[in-house]
């Protein structure tokens, strides 16, 4: 693999590409779980800079084997099911929680400089003193739209249930997001674990399905062909299809998820103080510019700011002003209620 990174082709943040899993299997069971020198790291595709792993390998002198993932669902399922060989882990907020509930991730084994990251980075909900993890990257939920077509721009997520604009509306395959917005939609929390607030949720989605293209969580490609209208949409993934200045992103006044990803260490990392070294690696504000600079997602450290490109700084789409971050609210451990969620979303998706 050049650079011991195997990233193909324009991917979203979630996507899974069976090749790049392979390849990387393969190589555990072919004994890099032996190897001191290896990190065996498991992240969202496209999610990392263009020399972040390469700089790491030269720094460190630690080879890096890089596998992409689909789905929290997918990295949790694989874990739990004892999975072995990953060092180190990406993980949203709300799934870190289930991870250190069910001892599936490790104590970091050094304290992190924690004074490096954005004052509401520093003691978060789902990790306050930063014992099992440090944030990565972060970034919004809100709606990818045409410039074109829809006018004005969007500002409530009820465009997406409304269907007046017909067949082309992707949502994303994520239970979190997708129902998250519908509860939102309706003026709850999107969060709840209310079953009557679910179920009206579940029906709202139920009723827009003859609306939905597709649930996908590579929407971005659909959103440059012009081949969907609107999408609920990642924002850094969005900052990808900048290119196209046809496409447009809002988040609505009713509020929206602020997603934070961390790295974690499994609880079976063969390879745990190089899982740490590459945390403060990535902790050192040039290589956390390079990260946001190569994918345009926010990363967390704030002295990276002055080393973030300018268009990317000064853009709303990655980092949101002031106003906006107050009607965004972070994803929460579900605790029980985490199986009604699954249950609906299995009928919606059906």
């Amino acid at each position: 693999m050049k650079d011991r990174l195997n990233i193909i082709g324009l991917t979203s943040r979630r996507q899974f590409l069976q090749a790049a899993s392979l390849l990387s299997l393969g190589c555990l069971a072919g004994g890099c779980l032996d190897d001191p020198d290896t990190l065996n790291f498991y992240n969202w595709s496209l999610y990392i800079g263009p020399n972040t792993v390469k700089d790491f390998e030269k720094a460190s002198g630690i080879s890096v084997n890089y596998e992409e993932c689909s789905s929290a669902d997918v990295m949790f399922a694989k874990l739990k099911i004892g999975t072995e060989g990953y060092d180190l882990i990406v993980t949203p907020d709300y799934m870190l929680r289930r991870l250190i509930r069910q001892k599936l991730v490790q104590p970091l084994p050094r304290k992190v400089p924690g004074e490096r990251l954005y004052e509401r980075l520093r003691h978060p909900p789902w990790d306050p003193n930063q014992e099992w993890s440090i944030p990565y990257l972060w970034g919004t939920v809100g709606i990818a739209y045409l410039k074109d077509r829809v006018k004005p721009a969007p500002d409530s997520w009820s465009v997406l249930f409304d269907g007046k604009y017909g067949r082309s509306v992707t949502m994303l395959d994520e239970k979190r997001d997708t129902l998250g917005a519908a509860l939102i939609a309706l003026g709850y929390s999107g969060n709840s674990v209310q079953p009557e607030q679910l179920e009206r949720a579940k029906q709202a989605l139920l009723r827009q399905k003859p609306f939905v293209r597709r649930y996908t969580s590579d929407f971005i490609d659909d959103l440059i062909r012009h081949e969907t209208t609107l999408a609920l949409a990642w924002s850094g993934d969005v900052h990808q299809a900048a290119s196209d200045p046809n496409v447009g992103y809002a988040i609505p006044r009713e509020g929206s998820f602020l997603f934070v990803d961390n790295m974690a260490i499994p609880a079976s990392a063969p390879h745990p103080e190089a899982a740490m070294k590459f945390i403060l690696h990535y902790m050192q504000p040039e290589v956390a510019a390079g990260v946001t600079n190569g994918c345009g997602y926010a990363n967390p450290i704030e002295a990276a700011e002055k080393l973030v490109r300018p268009e990317i700084l000064a853009d709303p789409l990655t980092y949101p002003s002031k106003e906006t971050m107050q009607r965004l609210v972070f994803q929460e451990d579900l605790g029980a209620g985490e199986k009604l969620w699954d249950a609906i979303w299995e009928e919606v998706k059906r």
